[in-house]
């Protein structure tokens, strides 16, 4: 939460969940409050060999909101909790590219019945020999965080019953996955030139689709926090509380059985053909590259990285090549780091170069510092991809055979 890779909006979401908790405190907690926290515990304990530290982390904030929720509203004061945690790096990493997808088959089609023959694939919408790249600020995951809180808000302030808070966080999601349809479908009339406008007008469009949902969401919540239900507060209570302990138990053989069987097969210790290092080392000295010593954290990581990490320089360009052995999360991007280090990001059009060659970019920023950084992977046969979460899936589905190279290239902007 701190190290700054990761958006801050976590820190929100616990501040606002403690508020809660303070506010609902009334009684002294009930006694299964502890053995469901105490069991939750157990899991970062004795679980040494399952997956990550974010796994970890939700068993101990489960545990907080056993001891801290307020049971009249448990669903939305859970989901605060929840939310604390840096979630919205991995929700991209993974959830980034299966949205694009799905949101890019949406808007052909919405485009479609509107007259316009644009075509889907992938994340890419085809118009007229047109390529216009769903890139990753447009998969929807903040609006959807955003639309998570507001939702877990609403039920803490409304306390409505079990089912309606449910129903509001639903709603919240399928508004939010709508608004980011309609605004994937007004940025295309923008970026393919059939609406002129000034640059501001993706700003524009974006903030007043965000609008709608965040209203939308207000106004479901706040209707449905007005009508009551017929069950009584207590009945409500034993049921969230049966519910709670159902998911805590699935939760737990669910980690269990991975601890036995997808981690195992993950392992980090496969070699990349010294071959293909050479080849694109080769390559870059070619090229005028010069290669670089990694320093102490980055020499630590790149011994856990499944494959091999190399640095190179010319002039003012710094080039970060690391060759893949198999779909990991430990392949991610360039700016998460630039972030880390201080560097505020600004996301940039899709880069396409006169060889057809596409680069995913962001804009880094310290003081009057400001650096382009670029990121492309590339596989052996020809295929490439603007984002890690793109070539995750493809790596993981197997529609794309290892090893991979992926290139981050820092270019200083005078």
């Amino acid at each position: 939460m701190k190290d700054g890779s990761d958006e801050p909006w976590g820190v929100l979401a616990l501040l606002v969940a403690i508020v809660f908790s303070v506010l609902g405190r009334r009684q002294a907690f009930a006694s299964w409050r502890y053995g469901i926290a105490a069991g939750a515990l157990l899991i970062p304990v004795i679980g040494d060999r399952l997956a990550t530290p974010l796994i970890f982390s939700l068993f101990v904030v489960l545990a907080l909101a056993c001891l801290l929720v307020d049971r009249r509203c448990w669903l939305g004061h859970v989901g605060l909790y929840v939310l604390a945690l840096p979630l919205i790096s991995s929700l991209q990493f993974y959830g980034g590219y299966p949205l694009r997808w799905l949101i890019g088959k949406l808007s052909v089609g919405i485009l479609n019945v509107m007259g316009v023959a644009a075509e889907a694939q992938g994340t890419v919408m085809k118009w007229r020999g047109e390529m216009i790249v769903i890139d990753a600020p447009c998969s929807g995951v903040q609006m959807l965080w955003s639309s998570a809180f507001l939702a877990c808000v609403l039920i803490c302030i409304q306390k409505p019953d079990f089912r309606k808070s449910l129903l509001i966080l639903q709603f919240a999601s399928v508004s939010a996955f709508a608004g980011n349809v309609i605004r994937n479908v007004l940025l295309f009339f923008l970026e393919s030139g059939l609406v002129r406008a000034g640059g501001w007008a993706h700003d524009v469009a974006g903030l007043a689709v965000f609008a709608m949902v965040l209203s939308a969401i207000v106004c479901f919540g706040s209707r449905r926090g007005m009508a009551r239900s017929g069950l009584p507060m207590g009945e409500v209570s034993e049921q969230g509380t049966a519910l709670l302990r159902l998911s805590l138990l699935a939760m737990i053989c669910v980690l269990f059985e991975q601890s036995g069987s997808g981690v195992g097969r993950l392992s980090e210790g496969r070699e990349v053909s010294g071959e293909i290092v050479d080849d694109v080392r080769d390559t870059l000295f070619q090229e005028g590259w010069t290669a670089l010593p990694l320093d102490g954290s980055s020499a630590d990581y790149a011994r856990r990285f499944p494959g091999s990490i190399e640095l190179f320089s010319k002039e003012d360009r710094y080039l970060v090549v690391r060759v893949i052995n198999r779909a990991t999360r430990r392949y991610h991007l360039s700016a998460d780091c630039y972030r880390a280090i201080g560097y505020k990001t600004e996301p940039m059009p899709i880069l396409r170069q006169i060889d057809g060659a596409m680069w995913g970019r962001v804009m880094a920023m310290r003081g009057d510092e400001r650096i382009e950084v670029r990121e492309r992977v590339v596989s052996l046969d020809g295929q490439s991809w603007t984002d890690p979460s793109s070539w995750f899936w493809s790596a993981a589905l197997g529609r794309s055979q290892g090893p991979w190279v992926g290139y981050s290239e820092s270019v200083v902007v005078r």
